[in-house]
């Protein structure tokens, strides 16, 4: 009962958006330069909505959604007034259906790019948002956070990163810069933290 009534979450949650971004997608190969990126899988809708709104998200964000998979958070975040909103994946298989889906999107607000990169090597200097439903492993991960905090200046910018379905969460400890600002556990088990710095003057 429960998996029907996801599925139908789902489904209903994309007619809305005029996309299609169900369905899972298995690799057979390791993928990433460190070999750690994992399966695609969908996060429900109201998921989504959920820590969106959570984060407080504010009109000069620029968001990165890091492994964006088909594009539904890509998708979420662009019906928002942010100025921009940036997708990372690296399986060009993905790619094409996450740029389809953005330009079919109903009420986009925001204007959005897609990139076919690895998230550890990618330019992450233009966001100051990051959001990731457990794309990849740990080693990526810490080159993720390494690369945010080598291209911002982290006591001045506001940085956000949206952790859903947490597995990794003892990478953060190597920063202390970033502190859980929300830390709970869904119906289903998973971890969501959102982490943020501190900047000075506040």
């Amino acid at each position: 009962m429960r998996k029907f009534v996801r599925c139908i979450e789902s489904a209903l949650g994309d007619w809305l958006m005029g996309v299609n971004t169900r369905g899972s997608v298995y690799f057979e190969n390791p993928r990433g330069e460190y070999h750690d990126a994992f399966d695609f899988e969908t996060i429900a809708h109201f998921v989504i909505e959920k820590v969106i709104r959570q984060a407080e998200l504010k009109e000069e964000d620029v968001a990165f959604v890091l492994g964006c998979g088909k594009g539904r958070v890509v998708c979420h975040l662009a019906r928002r007034n942010l100025q921009k909103v940036i997708g990372i994946e690296i399986s060009s298989k993905l790619i094409s259906v996450a740029q389809e889906n953005v330009q079919k999107l109903q009420g986009r607000r925001a204007p959005v790019e897609i990139h076919n990169a690895d998230a550890a090597s990618a330019d992450l200097s233009k966001g100051n948002i990051f959001f990731m439903f457990n794309p990849f492993g740990a080693e990526t991960l810490k080159h993720v956070i390494e690369n945010i905090q080598n291209s911002h200046n982290i006591s001045r910018t506001r940085i956000v990163i949206i952790y859903v379905n947490v597995i990794c969460a003892h990478v953060f400890e190597e920063f202390p810069w970033l502190q859980a600002k929300r830390d709970y556990y869904r119906s289903n088990g998973q971890r969501v933290v959102i982490y943020q710095n501190s900047i000075n003057g506040e």
